[in-house]
């Protein structure tokens, strides 16, 4: 979904109002799926009005296949006007985590059922079910403009990005007990026809220092399987968190052979770069990923891991990247990233290659 939003007077007379979960069927347009596809559909005209595009929208296609993941406990909640989807809320938490770590969630609603308090209704909702599971505390995510607005600022604690104190959504979150945790600065670098540049910059950014490069689409090769999952799952160790508890991810070969697999299913593909040291470790690795009917690609996880840092790894993984998308979907016209607002030496490397910011995306947290 996209940013919170403030609520407050009572519902409209006169209509029915229901709240209820979202179920996700394993496939859509069937009439168990219509509550799923009303799901994405304001989500994904939330996204437009919230941060001017929709590409990072999800399809009810793609949301009913990968809302199978065994690793991910997911739930959804709707409130629905006389049939009409008109607020809802995401939210999911690692399953296999036994400390009770936190929920993530967004909520949306549409703008002309605001200042109603069903934003607040749905967050209800999705809080006392993490309750009942155990989380300790909740993770709140929300949306912005760079230029969301003047006046007061709100700052994270860590990072120099800003949030103004009066947009509704800030309003919503800190009303509900959420304390700001962290920025992420999301950028867009435009990518068509610039697959010679990459080329060249790659050629120059090349070191002989006992690393190479891997290049694999779609699958992981089974004899890095091992080495990528230890990888993948210091992802949240190691990168910057603000002030915000996310949960740790747990990889193993067998979760990277099913989120491929779903991926496939739901008709996403993914090139990977990944920087082998000589001894076949894993030392960093960074994924792009091509969402159906999309225009853009989305620069997902970027992580060198820190014994592996000061040998230019993540300027080489990204520049590799970028020559294997040229090559492999030549039809993408951007690539999309995210980055923690105090992560200043990816986002100097992000400045290197011509990224530009574009949005922010808030963390709050709770409990």
């Amino acid at each position: 979904m996209s940013a919170a939003v403030p609520e407050g007077g009572a519902a409209a007379t006169g209509s029915t109002v229901v709240l209820r979960p979202i179920e996700a069927p394993d496939r859509i347009g069937i009439p168990e799926s219509a509550d799923l596809e009303a799901y994405a559909d304001l989500a994904r005209r939330i996204q437009l009005e919230t941060i001017g595009t929709d590409e990072f929208s999800w399809s009810a296609a793609e949301l009913a296949v990968l809302g199978g993941n065994p690793y991910l406990e997911r739930h959804r909640f709707g409130i629905f006007d006389d049939g009409r989807l008109v607020a809802a809320t995401a939210a999911w938490w690692e399953r296999e985590d036994d400390d009770g770590a936190p929920m993530i969630t967004m909520v949306g609603v549409d703008p002309a059922h605001r200042r109603r308090g069903l934003g607040g209704r749905v967050l209800d909702a999705v809080e006392a079910a993490a309750r009942d599971a155990g989380r300790k505390s909740t993770i709140l995510i929300s949306e912005h403009r760079t230029d969301d607005g003047a006046g007061e600022r709100l700052h994270a604690p860590q990072g120099g990005a800003s949030l103004p104190a009066g947009a509704p959504s800030v309003r919503f979150a800190r009303s509900r007990g959420y304390d700001l945790g962290q920025l992420l600065v999301a950028s867009v670098l435009p990518v068509g026809g610039a697959g010679p540049r990459f080329r060249r910059l790659a050629e120059q950014a090349a070191r002989t220092d006992g690393y190479r490069l891997e290049l694999w689409r779609d699958r992981t090769p089974a004899e890095h399987l091992d080495a990528f999952a230890a990888a993948r799952s210091q992802m949240v160790a190691e990168a910057p968190s603000g002030a915000v508890d996310f949960p740790d991810e747990h990889w193993d070969a067998a979760r990277i052979l099913d989120e491929e697999a779903r991926a496939l299913e739901a008709g996403r593909s993914h090139l990977t770069v990944a920087a082998v040291a000589a001894d076949g470790e894993v030392a960093g690795f960074t994924i792009l990923t091509l969402a159906p009917g999309k225009r853009a690609a989305y620069q997902d996880d970027t992580l060198v891991l820190g014994p592996h840092r000061g040998h230019g790894l993540g300027l080489r993984m990204k520049l590799a990247n970028l020559v294997a998308l040229a090559d492999a979907a030549p039809e993408r016209t951007d690539v999309y990233t995210w980055n923690a607002d105090e992560n200043g030496p990816m986002l100097a490397i992000n400045r290197e290659l011509g990224f530009r910011p574009h949005s922010i995306q808030a963390t709050w947290q709770r409990g």
